[in-house]
């Protein structure tokens, strides 16, 4: 209904202009920077002050904001607040009561504070009235706008929740990929479509980062460098570098493995993959690792940093800097104990400790009957693995084509079935899937093989690890440290202060293959009293048979092949 002055309206005097757009995407509509609605509503308010005698001193701008809450409209909060205290003006023009607002309690609560301002409340497009009349429409209007909203809301949410359900992606496409409009048998459909230009930045990302060689600023800082920008928005067209933040949600996001999530609930999306599950798990893992591992890499670095722990309370060790009085600066390590005195380690030279570490090195020195067997294991077991991993891989190919045929199927009776036992259906079959690929992962021959090879070069490294440790880079030490050891737990001697390694926490496939180790230790916890010589481990043969070393046995959860493992 058309706004037209009736008895008890005000003409003439001070106005001001209040315009709104509900979103982003209705402002970039049109090569002007406002878009097509906003001038349009400017146009109509302004003709609308002409026609009852109003002068339009300030305009007020809300783009892109709701209208179900005033505290986000800067604008709106604005024009409120110059209303309040200079109160020079005689009316707000809105071009519909929706514009100002979308909350009927909100609305209200305007409109009465207006009235007690002297301010009156003109629509272009609805019933505009200061009598009692006017007042009951109003309240009927907004009413109505906020039921609008909320529905409109709610119709949004379903057709969003059975895209993905489908699928499809909700909302804006994420970093490597983006919205298009595909025409499908006259219909134009909203899809994903992988970004020509940032695409091969995904995989990039996830790879660099499972290196385990960069921190989130240092991976931020590389791809910065290499031309990865977001994309193109109204205050930044050529686009700006990724942020710190961003680079984590991407190594954590599950979409680029093909999923869609939405309310918690995760579906098979239509778009392309980016991201294998090894290499994905394989970054998962890592950022697992350094949750809360203390490492502050923008800080002070050293090899063995955040690897270390306290030998007499357990606690964490921290790397600190020191300086002499010539000038001269050193790094040692500092339990956190010392803080509240409840440990009395001493500060241990950095130096020191990495040679107490090199010397450690010594007890993973394996014996050559050890190294000969495993040998001729690993060579009968790759051979097992690849014949097993063939017939497996057959039958599990033949049944995952099954099943998706089954899930394919199940699509096709959207909307004819009920909801939620097509979603437990779906989950399901879902669920089959995923297991179904990840036997198919591990059926794979490639990295038993690769396994195969790595332990034989491990094997021939740790002829002498003392040594190798000793002639690698400090990012050698670092990657070699962590690669044989979850935790280092140092101590020293009470006499020297010199430092040692009083025990090892192993990482697979060390566990197995030095299990005796521990027990030949002379500390076995890390409150054992202490003594004035380094702890010593025998070098002979361990006391483990070749079965318990993971990469001599392929298994299945139905099938174990054993023939090639065998004690020496």
């Amino acid at each position: 209904m058309n706004a037209e002055p009736v008895d008890g309206a005000k003409s003439g005097g001070r106005a001001v202009v209040y315009l709104r757009v509900s979103s982003q995407g209705q402002v970039d509509t049109d090569y002007d920077p406002e878009g097509n609605s906003i001038p349009a509503q400017r146009k109509a308010c302004e003709r609308k002050a002409q026609e009852l005698g109003f002068e339009i001193v300030e305009e007020y701008v809300d783009p892109g904001r709701s209208g179900m809450e005033v505290k986000n409209r800067p604008a709106f909060q604005e024009m409120m607040a110059r209303i309040r205290n200079q109160k020079d003006i005689d009316c707000v023009i809105v071009y519909a009561r929706s514009r100002i607002h979308r909350n009927a309690t909100d609305a209200g609560l305007t409109r009465r504070e207006l009235k007690q301002l002297g301010v009156s409340l003109v629509s272009v497009r609805d019933f505009t009235d200061d009598s009692e009349v006017g007042d009951m429409v109003g309240t009927i209007l907004d009413a109505v706008n906020e039921y609008q909203s909320r529905a409109s809301g709610a119709d949004i949410a379903y057709k969003m929740e059975a895209k993905a359900k489908r699928g499809g992606t909700p909302g804006r496409a994420k970093l490597g990929y983006i919205n298009m409009i595909e025409e499908v048998d006259g219909r134009n459909i909203r899809t994903v479509k992988t970004d020509p230009e940032r695409r091969s930045f995904i995989p990039l990302i996830f790879e660099m980062f499972a290196t385990g060689e960069y921190s989130t600023p240092q991976l931020r800082d590389a791809v910065t460098r290499l031309g990865l920008r977001s994309r193109p928005t109204k205050q930044h067209p050529a686009g700006r570098p990724i942020s710190n933040h961003k680079i984590d949600q991407v190594l954590r996001d599950r979409y680029y493995l093909g999923h869609v999530t939405y309310k918690g609930r995760e579906y098979p999306g239509r778009h392309v993959a980016l991201v294998s599950q090894v290499v994905f798990d394989r970054v998962q893992a890592l950022l697992e690792t350094r949750t809360g591992a203390g490492t502050r890499q923008r800080v002070y670095d050293h090899p063995l940093k955040s690897g270390l722990s306290c030998g007499r309370c357990g606690g964490r060790i921290y790397l600190d800097r020191g300086k002499n009085q010539r000038g001269v600066v050193y790094f040692y390590f500092i339990c956190l104990g010392i803080r509240d005195r409840s440990c009395d380690l001493p500060r241990l030279r950095a130096e020191q400790v990495d040679v107490a570490v090199a010397d450690h090195f010594t007890t993973l020195q394996l014996g050559k009957s050890f190294i000969t067997a495993t040998r001729s294991a690993i060579e009968a077991g790759m051979k097992d693995a690849a014949k097993l991993g063939q017939q497996m891989r057959r039958k599990l190919r033949k049944e995952r084509a099954r099943i998706a045929e089954q899930r394919s199927q199940l699509l096709d009776l959207v909307g004819n079935w009920p909801q939620d036992l097509l979603d437990a259906k779906m989950s399901d079959l879902s669920d089959q899937l995923v297991r179904i690929d990840g036997e198919l992962e591990s059926t794979d021959s490639a990295p038993v093989i690769e396994a195969g090879k790595a332990v034989n070069t491990l094997l021939e490294l740790l002829d002498d690890p003392r040594g190798l440790y000793r002639s690698l880079t400090d990012k050698g030490k670092r990657r070699f440290v962590q690669a044989c050891f979850a935790k280092l737990y140092v101590n020293a001697d009470e006499h020297t202060e010199a430092p040692f390694i009083e025990r090892d926490e192993l990482r697979p496939p060390f566990t197995p293959l030095l299990g005796g180790y521990e027990k030949r230790q002379r500390r076995e916890s890390p409150l054992a009293s202490t003594s004035s010589s380094k702890a010593t481990c025998s070098n002979g043969d361990p006391l483990v048979e070749l079965r318990g070393f993971e990469p001599l046995t392929f298994s299945m959860p139905w099938k174990r092949a054993t023939n090639c493992a065998k004690a020496p």
